[in-house]
């Protein structure tokens, strides 16, 4: 088996939790325990690959580089194996591919829906009403009412101005059953996600995978916020075992080296909130001391090494160990 790392045509590797910091792909390159060869996601279409290969990639928060990989990760995806699997490539960024998914896999003990039309929302308030992109809490909204509804409606969901006046003008040339169909597909559309609204919260969890390593950090709930996401409250700290159980099950469905996960724990259990399978932010990695491994059916506490490099290595030679 060969192994590529594909890198931005610049050299960048993301994942390393900011925009101007790329992985050491040299350093990962030599940790890594096969045959690699470091090219560039432009060089994939021309290579001649062996079904046992594998291309190790990662995802882009900048839009246009994130829908290339997702055209070109669809051919090679089936032409050898591809790390993050495609499915963690479609959730980057696509927290309606996110409900569909764990829908499809009925994991994360959350109800949520995906929508385009507003009308199409079926959850009782309260609800979480989200954009499916954006990180940090942004595009989140608690709805508790009729009232707040139609501020989200009007501020995502609303047409133009110059489409209004082109349906008045519709209305008069086209036959009732054409302007029907004429209407609603100017009707004002936007893609969302709503999830159950899990109240009380006074924190979350921030948990990372790699490979049977995990790392948690405590996210505190923001005073008169609804949301520990962007609240910028965090602290190192081991996660309930509950919270690390749950993380593990879902670890188990997500089937990827390595993963981030949003976790709400209450006194009905663990909810999952969202997660990543590329590019996400190793914040709670180079942060906490204190990593946690599920040994002869009990977590154990081990030291931190801090570095982002051979824990990427560690879980990659692991997957691919046992893959």
């Amino acid at each position: 088996m060969k192994v590529y790392i594909a890198t931005l045509p610049n050299g960048f590797f993301g994942s390393a939790g900011c925009s101007w910091q790329s992985l050491d792909v040299d350093k990962l390159s030599a940790l890594l325990d096969y045959d690699v060869e470091i090219i560039t996601i432009n060089d994939l279409m021309n290579i001649e690959f062996d079904p046992d290969d594998t291309v190790i990639y990662t995802s882009s928060d900048e839009e246009n580089i994130r829908l290339y990989l997702r055209d070109v990760m669809h051919f090679i995806n089936k032409k050898c194996r591809i790390l993050p699997n495609y499915n963690m490539l479609l959730a980057h960024e696509n927290k309606g591919f996110q409900e569909l998914f764990r829908t499809e896999l009925g994991f994360g003990n959350l109800r949520g829906n995906y929508f385009f039309d507003i009308d199409d929302s079926k959850l009782t308030m309260p609800k979480v009403l989200k954009t499916i992109s954006g990180a940090g809490g942004s595009g989140e909204y608690l709805a508790k009412n009729k009232s707040d509804i139609s501020t989200i409606k009007n501020k995502y969901f609303e047409v133009s101005s110059k489409r209004k006046i082109i349906k008045l003008q519709r209305r008069i040339k086209l036959k009732s059953s054409e302007f029907s169909i004429y209407s609603y597909r100017h009707k004002g559309f936007s893609l969302f996600v709503e999830q159950e609204f899990v109240p009380n919260l006074s924190n979350d969890f921030k948990v990372l995978v790699f490979g049977d390593r995990y790392y948690g950090l405590k996210r505190t709930v923001g005073k008169n916020e609804f949301r520990a996401s962007g609240s910028s409250l965090f602290e190192c700290v081991k996660p309930p075992k509950e919270v690390l159980d749950f993380a593990r099950s879902v670890v188990d469905k997500i089937d990827n080296p390595y993963v981030s996960l949003d976790i709400a724990q209450s006194d009905d259990g663990c909810y999952l909130i969202e997660f990543q399978g590329t590019n996400f932010s190793p914040l709670a990695l180079l942060k906490c001391s204190s990593r946690y491994v599920y040994f002869n059916n009990k977590w154990v506490e081990e030291e931190n090494n801090k570095d982002l490099e051979e824990n990427f290595a560690y879980a990659l030679n692991t997957f691919l160990s046992y893959n």
